[in-house]
């Protein structure tokens, strides 16, 4: 099957949006299909696709227009169009996009689409949502199918955008992180790590204070531009911390492995890519399944959606009254006091993402 990816997305880069939409171009590209990625030439980075992301599949990425950094708020509109129309020039037998703005000339020009949601329609702007939930345009013959990331973002999007068919797939983000090995030593020290955006809503506040109050243990943060780490590092001096900035995915797992505990902390409100937005209501972290796929102990934010995958005492410690540094020091020393009575949790979190890959997203996306 010949398959069109068209997206607007900086790519190669660090954003998670970014990294999906590689993922899944890579599993589409594995299940035996030919994929045609058409994106903008965008970006700093000199690293091909593969070297960036560490990925073994061979799909043709398609880069229109001439080199730039960013996209200016008159080509919002055009670089899609550009980006549409190369796409019609090749023959494909699906297209598919996250981006809403070419959802929309898709639908106007009457072609069949599958289209990603993973948040609130206004994240692409509040004309463009508006246009789509008073045409009630999701409904559109031209889109074959939605994927909603979740159930409670599937729900919204039925009750405020006007969506009433029932073409649509839940399903969550997925990993290729995959390790069984649950380890029987017994440490006095425990590594702690955090892996991901680092804007204040992700909680890197509250690991903070944790790396302060549990001098016991040793604290990891990955995430942000070297000109944050270094900025944040003038101001840390606990020496039980180590901060490093974002590391390509590639590296990923070889550094997750050597945690024994990784966080996902939240505040009330949690931003996306570029720090605007709410996403506490509808998100599907990778960071969460790469987590899981690791064996490890997680220590999560009890957040409504997340409990769509995270099963409290089953394959996660979920935190309650995550606000408070002293919930997480509280169960940070139970495991510290016996690691081994985790060896459950751990097997049960790795069971648990063997039902999330890629590839099975992939395939069930295009069956």
């Amino acid at each position: 099957m010949q398959i069109n990816y068209i997206t607007v997305t900086d790519i190669p880069s660090n954003n998670a949006n970014s990294l999906q939409i590689i993922q899944m171009c890579n599993a589409l590209a594995l299940n035996g299909n030919e994929v045609n990625l058409i994106i903008p030439n965008l970006g700093k980075s000199k690293k091909t696709i593969k070297e960036f992301y560490g990925i073994k599949s061979n799909f043709r990425v398609i880069k229109i227009g001439k080199k730039q950094n960013e996209i200016s708020k008159f080509q919002n509109i055009l670089i899609p169009l550009k980006l549409v129309f190369r796409s019609l020039l090749i023959k494909s037998d699906k297209i598919i996009t996250r981006n809403l703005m070419i959802s929309l000339i898709l639908i106007l020009l009457r072609r069949k689409h599958i289209v990603e949601i993973h948040d609130d329609l206004r994240t692409s702007g509040k004309i463009l949502s508006n246009i789509f939930r008073n045409l009630k345009l999701l409904n559109s013959s031209s889109i074959e199918k939605v994927i909603f990331i979740t159930k409670k973002l599937k729900n919204f999007i039925t009750c405020n955008y006007n969506y009433k068919n029932d073409n649509f797939k839940i399903l969550s983000d997925s990993t290729s992180i995959f390790n069984n090995k649950t380890n029987n030593l017994i440490k006095k020290k425990l590594k702690i790590g955090y892996f991901g955006s680092i804007y204040k809503s992700r909680g890197i506040t509250t690991i903070l204070k944790l790396s302060k109050l549990d001098q016991k243990n040793i604290y990891y943060i990955y995430g942000g531009s070297n000109l944050f780490v270094n900025k944040l590092k003038r101001k840390i001096f606990n020496k039980n911390l180590f901060l490093f900035s974002q590391i390509p995915y590639k590296n990923i797992k070889k550094e997750i492995l050597k945690m024994d505990i990784l966080l996902m902390p939240y505040s009330n409100k949690v931003t996306s890519t570029g720090d605007i937005g709410n996403i506490i209501d509808f998100m599907s972290p990778m960071k969460m399944f790469d987590y899981l796929g690791s064996s490890k102990v997680i220590i999560s934010a009890n957040i409504p959606v997340l409990r769509e995958i995270l099963i409290h005492k089953k394959n996660c410690i979920l935190i309650d009254n995550y606000l408070n540094v002293n919930s997480w020091l509280k169960e940070i020393k139970k495991v510290n006091s016996n690691y081994l009575n985790y060896i459950t949790l751990r097997k049960n979190a790795f069971n648990t993402v063997k039902k999330f890959t890629w590839l099975d997203r992939a395939k069930q996306i295009i069956e």
